[in-house]
């Protein structure tokens, strides 16, 4: 491949790379961008199954949410959004509670018909009772904000199937707060100001931010191939994990990964997962501990700019299950304690040493865990500072 004649190089078209991309271009800078996937867009990548019109979403479900103004005015030159606002059910032995813990969670789950601050005064002395005033752990921790029942149901299974561990082996420090509304607020994006779901797809938003004669995109190319290529005067946003570039020579920076199962149901049929569909709900939580999966997803849900997409019969469900990460695997979340932030700063000394025309971005290059809306907030940030 010619690199000669880029003023930039992005490794990654992810939002935060496509974004870096983008803005550079329009600054009049010839930017290369390359993905060793064969497509863009990242783990927000969606396309739409040509029979049944479902968008669907290739790594698991995405909502746009953001708080941030410059963030919706930015990403909305791309796309236009439905007015989807995302709800989530938990399942606990077969029945439906809304999730984040409201008033309604409450009163189902211990029969009652508590009032707000009833309710309030109720999860206070459950959270007492325990008298647990310096919790050494998740799982105390977990207690000690709502009670044990609370915790139990709704917390205590489906953290430990996302962790694959026991909570009493997870740090305290994991669980600031446990979000509980006194009201029948069941937005799980409770203090979004911007949310919807692209009438495109994902895809389509990515393909049309790097639609510029400036931006040359080359897929299914990874990084090694052309590292040595390129010249040091060349800077490179790099959005991959760090580790990984330097041949893991420091030892894995640790992550927690995914798998998902896929089917398409008939929703007029008897099968399980027909009659799951049928409930109308785009995710599903199951919060018990014999259900191998935490979430399910029906992603037609989400098209509510399309009846005719949600009326059809045909219904992509997929479970979603969290995995180990193995090296060269796909990363999900980042394990963020103490001793692997010290990790990910001496990979971040070793590469300014090793290469100080590679900068890192994007949630992987920066080792977190960044919703749609902060990667691309950071990515405008970045740009703002970024000489070429």
């Amino acid at each position: 491949m010619n690199i000669e004649g880029y003023d930039l190089i992005v490794v990654g078209a992810g939002f935060y790379g496509a974004t870096v991309a983008e803005r550079m271009a329009k600054k009049g800078k010839k930017v290369l961008v390359i993905d060793r996937r064969e497509h863009v867009a990242g783990n927000a990548y969606s396309y739409r199954d040509e029979k049944t019109g479902i968008d669907i979403h290739k790594y698991g479900s995405h909502i746009f949410h953001t708080e941030d103004d410059e963030v919706w005015e930015y990403i909305t030159q791309f796309t236009d959004f439905n007015d989807y606002v995302h709800t989530v059910p938990t399942r606990h032995d077969g029945k439906l509670y809304p999730m984040p813990i409201n008033l309604d969670t409450i009163n189902l789950l211990y029969g009652t018909n508590m009032d707000a601050e009833e309710a309030e005064k109720f999860v206070a002395e459950e959270a007492k009772k325990a008298g647990i005033t310096n919790p050494k752990n998740f799982e105390e921790k977990g207690i000690s904000l709502v009670g044990e029942k609370l915790y139990t149901t709704f917390i205590k299974n489906y953290s430990e199937k996302q962790w694959s561990t026991s909570a009493t082996n997870l740090s305290a420090d994991i669980l600031s707060r446990i979000p509980v509304r006194y009201s029948h607020d069941d937005r799980y994006f409770m203090t979004a100001k911007h949310q919807g779901i692209p009438v495109n797809g994902y895809g389509a938003i990515v393909d049309k931010m790097l639609d510029n004669e400036n931006i040359t995109l080359r897929l299914s190319t990874a990084f090694s191939t052309i590292i040595d290529e390129i010249p040091e005067n060349i800077p490179v946003v790099y959005c991959g994990q760090v580790d990984e570039l330097l041949d893991y020579e420091l030892g894995v920076l640790p992550y927690r990964s995914l798998k998902f199962e896929a089917e398409w149901v008939d929703e007029n049929s008897d099968d399980a997962s027909a009659k799951d569909s049928k409930l109308g709900h785009a995710v599903i939580n199951e919060a018990d501990a014999d259900v191998a999966y935490t979430r399910t997803h029906f992603y037609k849900y989400y098209q509510i700019h399309e009846p005719e997409v949600l009326k059809q019969p045909k219904s992509y469900v997929v479970r979603e299950y969290p995995a180990d990460f193995v090296r060269g695997g796909e990363a999900y979340y980042p394990i963020n304690n103490e001793q692997n932030e010290e990790l990910y700063a001496k990979y971040v000394e070793l590469l300014h040493e090793r290469y100080p025309n590679i900068m890192l971005g994007g949630r992987l290059g920066a080792y977190r865990y960044w919703d749609m809306d902060k990667a691309i907030k950071n990515a405008l940030d970045f740009v703002k500072t970024l000489e070429v």
